[in-house]
């Protein structure tokens, strides 16, 4: 009967490339597990496995002539979670993780830890997730999803996390909001920028832009129902439509609808003068690019201006939206507090109700004579 092999030893120098290479995290595709913290009490803690792609005996996973060579060869070892490890090396699946797949994953993955560790200071964002029941549901804003939407740029150690579940009236998420932007960014002299993720109700995503306003730099993601994810998509995509009252006589309020995701019935707003901006074709899936954002910026800020020459200053708007939440949060981000009149925001509680005025989202500050 032949001695059993000892798996050879890997030096302690190429261990430490092979570390620093994977980042620390699991080179197995889709995987990018961090291996050096404990996934339930964060205790550091080496969780690593070095698999051999070709196995270091002839008869072992993927093993051949060369396999004793290879053994200790970083451009043959892979870091790897050890639910991955098992896998590759299983001799149920192994024929599904040939040589060449598995040099192409840990290709993909040092090539894309080189290029992100790469990156200078400036690339670093702050993110900012808010979160609110929707129809009594828990959304979930996963930090996987977040740094797939922000590539190339990567999100700085800690989230900005505004959790709106347990709140149950307006006034009380805008004081939540309006002391966490005051103790994690007004107060901040870093001039950080900001990616926005939020799932929650309209009114508090037109707040957290309105508090955050022109002065911060941030900019919102769509959460895309069909892809599940949030990444921006690129190409031609719909446009808006600016729909004024045949008759702009000067009146003391006006309403003002936002109609991006679906229509808005008149039967169920104050009956006002009416200006829209609305989708060429609304719906849920109308928003897909940065550039829909872009002009909806613009025209959105137009409007404003138009509404305030035709009616005056004091001229109180009606503000309906039916719109994603980075419309939502574009709405307040847009408002200019020393010169908009003021808004008030309708929502509806009921599907079986009127709009009904929530919030004073902006009030005008008066001018001086």
């Amino acid at each position: 009967m032949g001695e059993k092999k000892n798996r050879p030893r890997i030096p302690e120098s190429v261990k430490r490339e092979l570390w620093i290479k994977a980042g620390g995290r699991c080179e197995f595709r889709g995987c990018n597990k961090y291996l050096y913290k404990d996934g339930v009490t964060k205790q550091p803690r080496n969780l690593a496995n070095i698999a051999h792609i070709i196995s270091w005996t002839e008869t072992g996973p993927r093993g051949n002539e060369n396999s004793e060579r290879l053994a200790a060869d970083i451009s043959n070892l892979m870091l790897t979670c050890s639910e991955h490890n098992n896998l590759i090396d299983d001799p149920q699946y192994v024929e599904l993780y040939p040589v060449e797949l598995l040099q192409q994953y840990k290709r993909e993955h040092e090539e894309r830890i080189y290029r992100v560790t790469g990156m200078g200071q400036e690339y670093g964002v702050r993110i900012i997730k808010m979160i609110s029941k929707i129809q009594n549901q828990v959304p979930i804003i996963s930090d996987k999803a977040v740094s797939e939407a922000i590539m190339p740029y990567y999100p700085l150690e800690s989230d900005i996390v505004i959790d709106l579940t347990n709140v149950e009236d307006i006034t009380s998420a805008k004081k939540q909001i309006e002391r966490l932007i005051d103790l994690h960014i007004i107060s901040d002299q870093k001039q950080e920028s900001y990616c926005i993720f939020i799932m929650s109700k309209i009114p508090y995503a037109c707040y957290l832009g309105y508090m955050l306003g022109n002065k911060v730099k941030s900019e919102p993601y769509q959460f895309f129902r069909d892809t599940q994810d949030w990444k921006w998509k690129n190409g031609e995509f719909g446009h808006f439509q600016v729909i004024k009252p045949e008759k702009e006589n000067q009146r003391a309020e006006v309403n003002l609808l936002v109609e991006i995701s679906g229509n808005i019935d008149h039967a169920l707003i104050p009956d006002n003068l009416t200006y829209s901006i609305k989708a060429d074709n609304p719906g849920f899936m109308f928003i897909q690019s940065k550039e829909q954002i872009v002009e909806f910026q613009i025209k959105f800020r137009e409007l404003l201006n138009e509404i305030r020459e035709i009616h005056g200053e004091q001229v109180i708007i009606q503000l309906i939206i039916a719109a994603p939440n980075p419309i939502s949060f574009e709405i307040g981000k847009c408002i200019m507090k020393n010169i908009d009149p003021t808004i008030f925001l309708y929502d509806k509680v009921d599907e079986d109700i009127k709009y009904q005025k929530v919030m004073c989202l902006h009030s005008r500050i008066r001018m001086q004579g």
